[in-house]
């Protein structure tokens, strides 16, 4: 059973991808097992996200940045994303700030009367965040360490849940471990169930 968040409080954890998981660890550094980001999704149902490369989506089967979108735009009806930063003028790829802030609105507009805390691993210091928001940064040697220690509120989770070492860099459609999908339609069936918000027509 993992430790609870406080009461009052929901936890979001987003990862990247290159540097930071096992599928594509870091040569100096440990990397957080990839099993843990799907223990943590699929399992314990935590709201989990790739924010950084996009192929953790398919590897992890978790949602990402385009999930996000389009709960943005067309569950909660806010019309194109407003990104303030991205690397294209078409918003095709935003960096990786404004990725993140996405993700926030949208748990923030979804619950408006909530508290959150978001946790971004990444071995690119995006602490900076934390002047904006409920937001909490690990490098992820950091993040492994405070796990293992027993430091964070979640729960480390068992070695033998999912495979922890890796999958073939860049896998595509064909991940090879058995996952159950957990994606954007879940994220509306949280939506859904929330008292403020209207079920789609």
């Amino acid at each position: 059973m993992s430790n609870p968040v406080e009461s009052t409080e929901r936890i979001v954890l987003c990862f990247d991808r290159d540097d930071t998981v096992s599928v594509n660890p870091h040569p100096d550094h440990r990397a957080v097992p990839v099993g843990w980001v799907q223990y943590w999704s699929h399992v314990e149902e935590i709201p989990v996200f790739a924010s950084g490369n996009q192929h953790l989506r398919v590897e992890a089967e978790i949602p990402g940045i385009s999930e996000a979108e389009h709960v943005w735009e067309e569950y909660l009806d806010n019309g194109e994303y407003d990104y303030e930063n991205s690397q294209f003028e078409d918003y095709w790829k935003p960096r990786r700030r404004d990725g993140l802030r996405l993700i926030q609105d949208v748990y923030q507009t979804a619950y408006p009367d909530e508290d959150f805390r978001f946790v971004v691993v990444d071995d690119v210091d995006v602490s900076d965040l934390e002047e904006e928001g409920p937001w909490e940064h690990h490098f992820p040697w950091d993040f492994v360490e405070v796990v293992e220690n027993g430091n964070f509120v979640l729960d480390e989770p068992p070695e033998d849940a999912f495979r922890n070492d890796g999958v073939p860099f860049n896998s595509t459609d064909d991940p090879d471990f058995e996952i159950e999908r957990r994606t954007v339609d879940e994220i509306q069936d949280e939506l859904r169930g929330s008292d403020h918000l209207d079920a789609p027509q």
